[in-house]
C-alpha cells in the first residue's frame, strides 16, 4: 500500500501522497514522493514477487546498505548515486529498504514516479524548490528520465546558498555506460555535466552484485516456500546446482524458483532457465485474466492484448487506456470485444496503480514474457502503443531485449528475435523524429551484442541529422557513430568518424577549453585505438600521448573527476608505445596506471577493483615484453585473484574477465617454465569460456576458440601432443564457422589458428596435413596483406617462415627456400620502417633462410 502524509512549514515543497490526484497550491514548485508499505500479505504469487510487497526480508545486502547509509550521512549537502544491475537483481528492493530505514531516522524518503518527475520538471522556477528535512529521493528507470534529471540537477547545483539539510537522489537502472548513453549524457564532461558530477558519489555507477553465498540463497528460498516444505540443503548435488545456476544469485529468480518448487518440487525448479521461470508466472497471470474475462463477459484475447499494451506503456491512466482500448478494438477488428469503460473497470480492479489507473504487471520480467506472448500483430501494435505512451514503450522494449538475451534456453531465442523485431520497427517509424531517436539512443547499451546492428542504425540516423546542427552536437554525434562502428567491426569507417570528432572538438576546445577539453581528450583516445587497429602505430601513439597530457592537466585541476580517466589513458598509451617497440616507456606508463587505480580502488573498491585488475593484466604484459617474467607473473596472478573475487560476486559480469586473466597468467607461467601450472590455468579458462559460449555463443564463441588455441600450446609444452592437436583442431573449426559469418572480422583469427594447428600436426609427424594448414594460413594472410599491408605484412612474413619449415619437413627444399626468401624480403621492408620492432624478426628470418 502507499503511505499518505503531508509535510507543512516554510519551504514545504515535498508532499508524500497516495497519488497525483491531490491538488496542492503552494506558490512554489512541489514534488510528490511515494512511500510503499505493505498493509496485508499478498494474495497472489505474482504479488509476492513484486519488490513493493517486501514479502521477504532483504538478504545478503548488509554491505550495500552500510555503504548507502554512509552516503546519506556524508557532510556534503547535495549528493546523487547510480546503482545498476540486471532485471531481478534487487535494485528496487534495496532502495525500498533504504527508504524505510532512512524514514525511521527522521528523513523524508520515497520514490518519485516517471509521471511525477515529468510534471515536476515542467514547473517554473525550480530553483525555488526546497526541503525541510533530510531528504532521500529514489528515481527508478533513470535512463527514461535523464533529460528531466539533467534540468533538475542543474537547478540544484545552481542554488546560491548551501542547503540547510542534506538531499540525496538515488538513480536506479539496468545499464550505465560512462562513455555513451544516458549516463554519459547526464554526467558529461562539458561544463554542465561537470557541475552535475560534483554531487555524484562515486563518479562511476555501482554494480549491485549477485547473492554469492549459499546461506543467502537458501535463506531466500526458505522465506518464499510454504512453512511445511523443506529444502534438501544437505544434498551436495542440490547445493552445487544452486551455486552453479546462472540465475542463482538473482533474488527475483530465486523467488520464482521457490514458487515453482512449492508446486512441482525442488529438482524440477532447478532445471528451468530464466525465461522458463518467467513464462511460468506469466502463464498464471494469463489464466487469472482469462477467468476475469469470462466473469465480466469480455473478449479474453483482446483483454490480454490490451494488458500487454499497458505493460509496454509501464502503466496507463484510465482516460488514456479508454482511448487506447477503442483504437485497438478498431485496429484488431474487435468492435464487440467489450466496452472500453468496462475493460478499464476490470483492469483497474485487477491491477490498480493507486491513482485510478492501471498498473503494469510486475516484476518487469513477467510483464515482458506476458507481452511477448499476448501482444497481437506485434510491430504495428507497438507503434500504436508508442503513439499513446511515448518513451516508456522504448524503455520497455530495450529492457525486454536485454533480459531475453541473457537467457540460454532455446525458446528464448524466438522471443528475443520477436522483441528485437519490434524495437527495429519502432526505430524505423521514428526515423523522421530526431528527439525520439535521441531518447531511443540514450536507452541503448552500446556493449550489447544483440543490439549492435540496431545501435549502429540509430547512430547513423542521428549523425545525419547533426550535419546542420551545432559544432558541439556534430562532434558528439561523430564520436558516438565511431563507437557504434567499432562494435560493428567497421574499423576504417570508425577511424574516419573518430578523426572528424577530434578535429571538431579541437576547434571547440580552442575556443572554450573549460567546456571541451575533456571531450577532446576522450575523442583522442578513441582515435588512437582506431589508428592502432589500422596499423598506423606512430600516429596512434601521438594521439594517445596527447590524450594523456590533456587528462593530466584536467586531473591536476579536478582529481576527483579525472583521476580514473587519466589512469585509463595511461593504459592506452602503454599499449600504443608497446606496439612501437618502446617497451620501457610502455612499462612506465602501465605502472603509473596501476598505481593510480590502486589509490582509487583503496577508496572505492566496489567501483575500481575491476579497473585495477584490468590494469594489472596490462602491466603484466608490458613487464613480459621487457623479459621481467617473474614480476609479470606476479602481476598476472594478482589480476586473477581480483577477478576471481569479482566473478564470485557477479559471475554474469566478470566470468569472462576472469577467463581472459587466466589465459594471460597461463602465458606468464609458461614463460617461467611452469608448464603444469600454466596448463591448469589455460584449462580453467577454456572451461569458463565453454560455459559462456553455451549461454551466449554469438559473444563468446570467438573467445573460446582463442582460448582453445592457447590451451593447445600449453598442452604441447607438456608433451601432450595428441590432446594439444585436438584442441588446436577445435579452435580452427570454431574460427572457420565465425569467418564464414563475418570474414572481415574473423579471417585474421582463422589464419592464426591454422598456423597453430600446423605446428601441432607437425609435432605428431603429420607433415602433409601440417603443410596444408600452413599453406592455407599463408593464403589467408596474403589476401589480408593485399588489402591492408601496414597491418598484416608482419603476420604474412611469420606464416611464410612457418610454411618454409613445413615444406622443409616434407623434403620440398626449393619451395621452402622460396617461402623463407619472401619472408626475409618482407621483414627487410618492415625493419627499414620500424627497426626497433622488426630487426629481431629479420635476424630470425635470415637464420631460417640460411638453414
Amino acid at each position: 500500500m502507499l503511505q499518505t502524509s503531508q509535510i507543512h512549514g516554510n519551504h514545504n515543497l515535498i508532499i508524500q501522497a497516495e497519488g497525483d490526484h491531490i491538488n496542492i497550491q503552494l506558490g512554489r514548485p512541489c514534488l510528490t514522493l511515494t512511500r510503499y508499505q505493505a498493509s496485508r500479505p499478498p494474495r497472489l504469487d505474482i504479488q509476492q514477487l513484486s519488490p513493493y510487497s517486501c514479502f521477504t526480508p532483504l538478504l545478503g545486502r548488509d554491505s550495500e546498505l552500510a555503504s548507502l547509509h554512509a552516503w546519506l550521512q556524508h557532510p556534503q549537502p547535495l549528493g546523487w548515486r547510480v546503482i545498476i544491475a540486471s532485471g531481478g537483481a534487487g535494485k528496487t528492493r534495496l532502495a525500498l529498504e533504504l527508504c524505510e530505514q532512512a524514514a525511521a531516522q527522521g528523513w523524508d524518503a520515497g520514490f518519485v514516479s516517471s509521471r511525477e518527475l515529468q510534471r515536476f520538471g515542467q514547473q517554473h522556477n525550480l530553483s525555488a524548490w526546497g526541503w525541510q528535512r533530510p531528504t532521500l529521493i529514489v528515481v527508478d528507470y533513470a535512463a527514461q528520465r535523464h533529460a528531466e534529471l539533467a534540468h533538475w540537477l542543474d537547478e540544484l547545483t545552481d542554488q546560491p546558498s548551501p542547503a540547510a539539510h542534506p538531499l540525496r537522489i538515488l538513480l536506479l537502472e539496468r545499464h550505465a555506460d560512462t562513455d555513451n548513453g544516458w549516463f554519459a549524457e547526464l554526467f558529461s564532461k562539458d561544463w554542465h555535466g561537470l557541475r552535475r558530477r560534483e554531487g555524484l558519489d562515486p563518479t562511476e555507477p555501482i554494480h549491485l552484485s549477485a547473492l554469492t553465498t549459499l546461506a543467502d540463497r537458501i535463506a531466500l528460498l526458505k522465506a518464499m516456500l510454504p512453512a511445511e516444505m523443506s529444502l534438501p540443503e544437505n544434498d551436495p548435488g542440490f547445493t552445487q546446482k544452486l551455486m552453479e545456476l546462472s540465475w542463482g544469485g538473482d533474488p527475483l529468480f530465486l523467488m520464482m524458483a521457490a514458487l515453482t518448487m512449492g508446486k512441482h518440487g525442488c529438482a524440477h525448479a532447478l532445471t528451468l532457465g530464466r525465461t522458463d521461470l518467467a513464462n511460468t508466472i506469466a502463464s498464471e497471470e494469463q489464466q487469472r485474466l482469462s477467468k476475469l474475462a469470462k466473469s465480466w463477459q469480455v473478449d479474453e484475447s483482446l483483454l490480454c492484448h490490451l494488458m500487454a499494451g499497458v505493460c509496454l506503456a509501464q502503466g496507463m491512466p484510465r482516460e488514456t487506456f479508454e482511448l487506447y482500448a477503442d483504437a485497438e478494438k478498431t485496429a484488431l477488428r474487435r468492435p464487440s470485444g467489450g466496452d472500453a469503460g468496462a475493460l478499464a473497470d476490470l483492469l483497474t480492479e485487477a491491477w490498480p496503480d493507486g491513482q485510478g489507473g492501471i498498473a503494469p504487471i510486475l516484476p518487469d520480467l513477467i510483464a515482458e514474457a506476458f507481452t511477448l506472448n499476448h501482444l497481437q500483430r506485434g510491430e504495428h501494435a507497438v507503434l500504436r502503443c508508442h503513439q499513446q505512451a511515448g518513451p516508456a514503450v522504448i524503455e520497455s522494449l530495450v529492457r525486454c531485449v536485454l533480459d531475453f538475451q541473457q537467457a540460454a534456453e532455446k525458446n528464448a531465442e524466438k522471443k528475443l528475435a520477436q522483441g528485437l523485431a519490434w524495437l527495429e520497427a519502432l526505430g524505423d517509424a521514428l526515423a523522421e523524429d530526431e528527439a525520439a531517436l535521441e531518447t531511443l539512443d540514450a536507452a541503448l547499451p552500446m556493449e550489447s551484442v544483440t543490439l549492435r546492428a540496431f545501435n549502429l542504425s540509430i547512430a547513423r540516423k542521428l549523425y545525419a541529422y547533426a550535419q546542420t546542427a551545432s559544432p558541439a552536437k556534430r562532434a558528439s554525434r561523430a564520436n558516438n557513430l565511431a563507437v557504434a562502428l567499432i562494435y560493428a567491426g567497421d574499423q576504417e569507417m570508425a577511424c574516419e568518424r573518430a578523426q572528424e570528432a577530434v578535429e571538431r572538438y579541437r576547434q571547440l576546445a580552442a575556443q572554450r577549453p573549460e567546456v571541451f577539453q575533456a571531450d577532446l581528450a576522450g575523442s583522442l583516445n578513441t582515435l588512437a585505438n582506431r589508428l592502432s587497429d589500422l596499423g598506423q602505430h606512430q600516429a596512434a601513439c601521438e594521439r594517445a600521448q596527447e590524450a594523456v597530457e590533456r587528462y593530466r592537466q584536467l586531473a591536476t585541476q579536478r582529481p576527483e573527476v579525472f583521476q580514473a580517466d587519466l589512469a585509463m589513458s595511461l593504459n592506452n598509451l602503454a599499449n600504443r608505445l608497446s606496439a612501437l617497440g618502446q617497451h620501457e616507456a610502455a612499462c612506465e606508463r602501465a605502472q603509473e596506471a596501476v598505481e593510480r587505480y590502486r589509490q582509487l580502488a583503496a577508496q572505492r573498491p566496489e567501483v575500481f577493483q575491476a579497473d585495477l585488475a584490468m590494469s594489472l593484466n596490462n602491466l603484466a604484459n608490458r613487464l613480459s615484453d621487457l623479459g621481467q617474467y617473474e614480476a609479470a607473473c606476479a602481476r598476472a596472478q594478482e589480476a586473477v585473484e581480483l577477478r576471481r573475487q569479482l566473478a564470485a560476486q557477479r559471475p554474469e559480469v566478470f566470468q569472462a574477465d576472469l577467463a581472459m586473466s587466466l589465459n594471460n597468467l597461463a602465458a606468464r607461467l609458461s614463460a617461467l617454465g611452469q608448464h603444469e601450472a600454466a596448463c591448469e590455468r589455460a584449462q580453467e579458462a577454456v572451461e569458463l569460456y565453454r560455459q559462456l559460449a553455451a549461454q551466449r555463443p554469438e559473444v563468446f564463441q570467438a573467445y573460446l576458440a582463442g582460448s582453445l588455441s592457447n590451451l593447445a600450446n600449453r598442452l604441447s609444452d607438456l608433451g601432450q601432443r595428441e590432446v594439444a592437436c585436438e584442441r588446436a583442431q577445435e579452435a580452427v573449426e570454431r574460427y572457420r564457422q565465425l569467418a564464414v559469418q563475418r570474414p572481415e572480422v574473423f579471417q585474421v583469427d582463422l589464419a592464426m589458428s591454422l598456423n597453430n594447428l600446423a605446428n601441432r600436426l607437425s609435432d605428431l609427424g603429420q607433415y602433409e596435413a601440417a603443410c596444408e594448414r600452413a599453406q592455407e594460413a599463408v593464403e589467408l594472410r596474403r589476401q589480408l596483406a593485399a588489402q591492408r599491408p601496414e597491418v598484416f605484412q608482419a603476420d604474412l612474413a611469420m606464416s611464410l617462415n612457418n610454411l618454409a619449415a613445413m615444406l622443409s619437413d616434407l623434403g620440398q627444399h626449393e619451395a621452402a627456400c622460396e617461402s623463407a626468401q619472401e619472408a626475409v624480403e618482407l621483414y627487410r621492408q618492415l625493419a627499414a620502417q620500424r627497426p626497433e620492432v622488426f630487426q629481431a624478426y629479420l635476424a630470425g628470418s635470415l637464420s631460417n633462410l640460411a638453414n
